[in-house]
């Protein structure tokens, strides 16, 4: 186990964010085992810390980056106001959500009863528009 103080977690984020392979699903070689292993393998070289042992680090801070992201949301949906919004304190969070923030996003869900009503809906106007103009 390594003395994972704020300055080296910081270090490590500043390490991991420059390796985007690791972290950016919207890249080619992101599912290459051969180049991830790469990027991990130049983050050790630079900490000289092991892989494994900077893997276990990264998964302990991303549990900690989404519970603190899913409270702040939820303080969002909640409909308090802007100065009631909760603001994580925690030190990296900023930092990592300012090239995570939007990776890790989920597309919103869709009621799909609610778009068949509206496509019936646009079904039906367009066949009155027809019936109307011919």
């Amino acid at each position: 186990m390594y003395d994972w103080t704020n300055e080296l977690s910081v270090k490590f984020m500043d390490n991991y964010q420059s390796q985007p392979i690791l972290w950016d699903p919207k890249l080619r070689g992101h599912k290459d085992k051969a180049k991830t292993n790469d990027a991990w393998t130049k983050i050790s070289k630079e900490l000289n810390i092991p892989i494994e042992e900077l893997k276990n680090k990264k998964n302990s801070i991303m549990a900690t980056f989404r519970g603190h992201l899913r409270k702040k949301k939820a303080s969002i949906r909640s409909g308090v106001g802007q100065n009631k919004v909760y603001q994580p304190i925690w030190f990296l969070f900023n930092h990592i959500n300012s090239f995570l923030g939007t990776i890790n996003d989920c597309n919103s869900t869709i009621n799909t009863e609610q778009v068949r009503k509206l496509l019936s809906k646009l079904l039906l106007i367009k066949n009155i528009d027809t019936h109307l103009y011919q």
